[in-house]
């Protein structure tokens, strides 16, 4: 059987039915992506900065969001173009929060730390016992 490029381009532009033979394996990596990420955002580490952990919420609504979107259009078998921009908008924000919105937040974050080490906490207070 040839290769044949025009039919994977035809495909890429026509609705996207549940006849075919890619629709069941969308849906099931719609329903692992939401698995995968509620474990992510429920994956809780010690090492994990405050920072990171401010911005995790909205990257983990973001993706539900984007998740729900992408279900409404295989439920409207919309074209596979569509989801793909989709999928495209979706990785940009995330690589947007955790490339340009959260490096500087750390950085401020670790300043603020190392700036505490240069200064003495106060001695715990011993209880007196009675």
């Amino acid at each position: 059987m040839p290769f044949d490029p025009q039919h994977f381009v035809d495909r890429f532009f026509q609705p996207f039915n549940s006849e075919s033979r890619f629709y069941w394996p969308a849906v099931i990596a719609v329903g692992v992506a939401l698995v995968a990420n509620i474990v992510w955002y429920n994956w809780r580490t010690r090492a994990t900065p405050p920072p990171e952990l401010g911005v995790r919420p909205w990257a983990f609504w973001t993706n539900v969001i984007f998740i729900i979107w992408l279900v409404v259009l295989l439920i409207a078998k919309t074209p596979f173009w569509v989801m793909a921009i989709s999928i495209v908008a979706n990785i940009a924000l995330i690589v947007y929060m955790y490339w340009f919105y959260l490096p500087p937040r750390e950085n401020a974050y670790e300043r603020e730390r190392r700036r505490r080490a240069y200064f003495p906490q106060p001695a715990r207070r011993k209880r007196r016992r009675r």
